[in-house]
């Protein structure tokens, strides 16, 4: 079988930003002690600023899971480290987002159902 350099050359690059997206730290956003979000930082003080970000906030206020405000301003925000778990909910997102051709960089998967938008 013929190889072509170019599509070996394409192969390799995808793998190697696969490998390097798995290596970047995944946190778990929990509000009110429940695991709602899980997404990638590079770091637990870059992570924390995200959560705090006024785009982030509004949007999740937007947002429902069974009817409910995601998050609601006298809501608790906690950010810890994601479990393997959280991490290969994550990864499996990612994956699917490669695979509709989606931007990667900023990975984020929902671990609780998330309503969909009425309009």
């Amino acid at each position: 079988m013929k190889r072509e350099p170019g599509r070996d050359r394409l192969t390799a690059e995808k793998r190697n930003r696969a490998a390097k997206e798995r290596q970047t730290p995944c946190f778990t956003l929990e509000i009110n002690q429940r695991p709602v979000l899980v997404f990638t930082a590079p770091s637990l003080s870059s992570a924390m600023r995200r959560i705090s970000e006024d785009w982030f906030v509004e949007e999740l206020g937007r947002m429902r899971s069974v009817g409910c405000s995601l998050l609601r301003t006298r809501d608790q925000r906690q950010i810890r480290p994601a479990n393997p778990e959280e991490a290969t909910r994550l990864e499996l997102e990612r994956s699917l987002d490669r695979a509709r051709g989606e931007d990667t960089k900023y990975a984020f998967a929902f671990l609780i159902p998330i309503d969909k938008d009425p309009n």
